[in-house]
């Protein structure tokens, strides 16, 4: 069904019910989460107050890894001297710290009564411990999980003292120095080596401006002159041009990137050399990344055996062949989905998901991302596809069910497309079914059934070894096993810039949150977790210049999907409200999970793109729509030339995604 026509009509009093109840959903859940980030001791945000600042020491910004394999927390001291002239008949001490903490007054230790909450100050009467003159004041504090932050004031008539940069903070037998306000957007000095954006556009200028006057005369080359019933064939072969180009790419670089390069990739390639080693499916304790599900390993294991045969070098190829295809097949659900909710552009969703670099790096590393995103990707399909039927068949619930099972097996991330797409045909199964209820039963049975057989003895196992069904790396049970890395708290101002990723994007998740995301939607932000040790190698002079490029795709992707919106709450068609609704959710679901995990995984690797790698298809479907308004816009008001500058920046833009990849 075609929506590119702006959808108009009667609001019903069900469909203003249900808007409100969205509405109502949507504040609900962001006063829980407003509740959590500023209250709750386990989000570790922190809110300077000029009255008592949270201090820190001063340590090299750094990727490393802290405390692995230690279960003893270091201890950071902050000591300070202070004057008192007449000492007054009450001092209160208020005193708070991100870690255990020992205060000392003058060499005496203080009987401080630590509050449960480590953002809440705990209090002491300290008059008796001060004395005329010179007094210093100490305060230790251990912390395995995150830096030693303190924030103290004390308080008492001509006695005034407060936590600040002129305190002095040592960290173990580290030399004392100055200690800092507590900051968490320091950037990285590593990112420094990385390319300009604005250099590289200028050193690529000659092919990026071949690729825009090229996309921009074929535009004028080619418009009105194909039919409007051929958009499945284009959509066709634009699929097997990407294929085309991705089979290039695979052997050009992929096929020569070692297996340890990539987000855990040594990790991951542990877990499947465990599998040949041990009887029986590692636990979440065996290895680094041995809680993930076991689907991807074992299917990497069998290919990787099944090959062995014909030789090493292909038996070394065989690790790379289940991202690369999962990369792929997320392009073709893109296309799929987009054909479902928006065919006249199902072409150009298939070129965002084959070019858009967060689905093509993560292509050619070792790592289970790719499978489950597809996977996922797949049951949002699916879920769709039910959702604008008018007949619900059991076959089509059960293939829903099983992928969900095999997403499950996956990654535990597919929780979240677990619960809104049974939710969806859930609720889509009650209204065709209800005055069935045997046929409703099976439904529901088929819906259920199969995504408990796959993977419920998975979660099940979890829950009889340790207690609880999700494990993941940054709580795994046993001694030795506690670790962070920078920052290891956030501040707001985490939240709330942005820019550094087009200045010196590779590295700068350690500024903001957005750059975090966008560095790692649009490029190798993150360089593969190799931090400038050894980089993949890709071109970055062409995936520099993107960055500042996709800048005008940003803006078209949330346009998108505030299109994608309004088509959920005021589309003409009750199935068409659903069937948009439900992508729309996930790929807020998904963000808000990354947004809530960096509150209590307060880490510069946290906030990554990539961790919503199976919104591809949604994203895409969210350019197509942005890209078609603004298309429709300037039709009506710009002219031939301005749709011809419009669709000259997209091919500079894709074209240089590609030969960051391929060059």
């Amino acid at each position: 069904m075609e929506v590119d026509d702006l959808f108009s009509g009667v609001v019903s009093r069900g469909e203003a019910l249900a808007r409100g109840a969205v509405l109502a959903a949507v504040l609900l859940a962001g006063g829980l989460i407003s509740t959590y980030a500023v209250r709750s001791p386990k989000s570790r945000l922190i809110f300077q107050e000029a009255s008592a600042p949270w201090i820190m020491a001063d340590r090299p910004v750094s990727t490393a890894l802290e405390q692995w394999g230690s279960s003893t927390a270091p201890v950071t001291s902050f000591s300070t001297t202070f004057q008192v002239q007449k000492v007054p008949p009450s001092i209160a001490l208020s005193v708070r710290a991100f870690g255990s903490l020992r205060v000392s007054l003058n060499e005496t230790p203080v009987d401080v009564a630590e509050e449960p909450n480590w953002k809440t100050f705990a209090r002491a009467e300290v008059a008796p411990l001060v004395r005329a003159g010179a007094n210093s004041l100490r305060i230790d504090v251990a912390n395995l999980h995150g830096p030693g932050l303190v924030s103290v004031r004390l308080e008492g008539a001509g006695v005034a003292l407060a936590s600040g940069a002129d305190w002095m903070a040592q960290l173990e037998s580290e030399p004392p120095q100055r200690a800092l306000l507590a900051d968490d957007v320091r950037p990285n000095p590593k990112g420094r080596r990385g390319e300009a954006p604005l250099a590289s556009i200028a050193g690529e200028w000659l092919p990026i401006s071949a690729l825009f006057l090229v996309c921009g005369a074929a535009f004028l080359a080619l418009q009105g002159r194909l039919a409007s019933g051929a958009r499945t064939a284009i959509t066709r072969a634009t699929l097997v041009v990407i294929a085309a180009g991705w089979v290039v790419l695979f052997a050009l670089k992929f096929r020569a990137i070692p297996l340890h390069l990539g987000p855990d990739a040594s990790s991951h390639a542990e877990y499947v050399q465990l599998l040949g080693t041990q009887a029986g499916l590692p636990l979440a304790t065996d290895g680094w990344s041995t809680y993930h599900p076991p689907l991807f390993y074992l299917l990497t294991f069998w290919l990787t055996g099944l090959v062995d045969r014909l030789g090493a070098s292909w038996a070394s190829l065989a690790p790379k062949v289940i991202p690369f295809l999962a990369g792929l097949g997320n392009v073709w659900v893109a296309a799929a989905l987009a054909r479902r909710l928006l065919p006249s552009r199902a072409w150009l969703a298939a070129v965002f998901a084959g070019l858009l670099p967060m689905n093509v790096y993560m292509a050619a590393y070792l790592s289970n991302e790719g499978l489950h995103a597809c996977l996922s990707a797949g049951c949002i399909l699916v879920a769709v596809d039910l959702l604008l039927r008018d007949e619900v068949s059991l076959p089509r619930v059960m293939l829903l069910s099983v992928l969900l099972g095999l997403a499950l097996l996956t990654k535990f991330t597919a929780l979240v497309i677990a619960v809104f797409a049974s939710l969806f045909v859930g609720l889509r199964l009650v209204g065709l079914y209800r005055r069935r209820p045997a046929v409703l039963a099976a439904r529901l049975a088929a819906l259920v059934g199969p995504m408990l057989a796959i993977a419920g003895w998975y979660y099940a196992r979890n829950v009889a070894e340790f207690g609880r069904p999700l494990i993941g790396n940054w709580d795994l049970p046993g001694p030795g096993r506690t670790w962070w890395s920078q920052p290891g708290f956030h501040t707001p101002a985490y939240y709330s810039s942005f820019g550094e990723c087009l200045v010196r994007p590779y590295l700068s998740a350690f500024t903001s949150f957005w750059d975090a995301l966008y560095s790692t939607l649009w490029g190798d932000g993150q360089l593969a977790g190799a931090a400038f040790q050894k980089r993949p190698d890709w071109n970055y002079g062409f995936m520099s210049a993107g960055y500042l490029l996709a800048l005008p795709a940003t803006l078209l992707v949330l346009g998108g999907a505030a299109r994608s919106a309004r088509t959920a709450l005021r589309g003409a068609d009750a199935r068409l409200r659903s069937a948009f609704a439900l992508p729309v959710l996930f790929a807020g679901a998904m963000g808000l999970a990354i947004f809530t995990m960096t509150l209590a995984l307060p880490y510069f690797g946290q906030a990554k793109a990539y961790y919503a790698l199976n919104t591809t298809p949604v994203l895409a479907l969210f350019f197509a729509l942005g890209l078609g308004d603004l298309d429709r816009w300037l039709a009506d008001h710009g002219g031939r030339l301005a749709r011809a500058a419009l669709f000259g920046w997209l091919g500079a833009l894709f074209g240089s995604f590609f030969l960051a990849f391929a060059a």
